[in-house]
Parts: C-alpha cells; sequence; structure tokens
C-alpha cells in the first residue's frame, strides 16, 4: 500500500517536476535538483553515448539500517518515487529513465555506497 502511494506521488510529482522537459538533457537536470533538494551528494555527470549518467551517493544509506537493511530508504522508499517518474516519463514523454541502482554494475564502480541512474530516449536506448 505504502509503496503504491509513493509510486502515484512520484507520477504525480512529475507533471511538476517534468513540465516542459521533452529532451534526456532538459529531465537528467530536472531529475539532479530533485536529488539534491532530497541531500543526494552528486559525484559525477558523464554522458556515455546518447545516455546521461548521474552518479551519487545516498545520503540516507545507513537509515533504518538496523530494522530494514542496509540502504532501506534510498534503495526502497526513494526508489518507490522514481517508479512514478519512471511511468510519466515512459507514457509521457517518450523518455527512459533508468532509475538508480547500484554503481557494482558499472565497469568502473566499485564502491557500492554509490549508485547511478540514466536518462536517454527510449529509441536511443533500451534495456
Amino acid at each position: 500500500m505504502i509503496r503504491r502511494l509513493l509510486h502515484g506521488f512520484g507520477y504525480l510529482a512529475a507533471h511538476v517536476l517534468f513540465l516542459g522537459a521533452t529532451t534526456p538533457r532538459a529531465v537528467v537536470r530536472r531529475l539532479r535538483l530533485a536529488y539534491r533538494l532530497v541531500g543526494v551528494r552528486i559525484v559525477e555527470t558523464p554522458r556515455v553515448d546518447a545516455v546521461e549518467r548521474t552518479i551519487f551517493l545516498c545520503p540516507y544509506r545507513n537509515l533504518g539500517a538496523n530494522w530494514f537493511g542496509e540502504r532501506w530508504v534510498c534503495h526502497d522508499i526513494l526508489d518507490r518515487v522514481d517508479d512514478g517518474y519512471v511511468t510519466y516519463l515512459r507514457r509521457h514523454k517518450d523518455i527512459d529513465y533508468q532509475r538508480p541502482r547500484g554503481c557494482t554494475e558499472l565497469e568502473y564502480g566499485s564502491e557500492s555506497a554509490y549508485c547511478y541512474s540514466e536518462v536517454s530516449k527510449l529509441s536511443e536506448y533500451s534495456e
């Protein structure tokens, strides 16, 4: 129930956050602003081919770790809001937002405290 509410919140917030943003570059700028507003420290912002990547450190990675496991807030709660963004961007903007995931999935990312997200046009990048 809480996850659906967070997804719905993200979907509704996306209507405001991405108003007028029609390109991956414009969307990623707004996402980075949203990340910063919730206290996320952005480490690097590379562009890989046609994909805008944001590498960051989640400040909440240990919040609630004793009860819910490490990185609960960053990788469960905030991800549900991001899922709403994903739904909105796919439906209304033809933009693929790959929500935050662990940097261990990157060829050069070995520090598990870091995460990354990617934004591209749906036709340019697919999982």
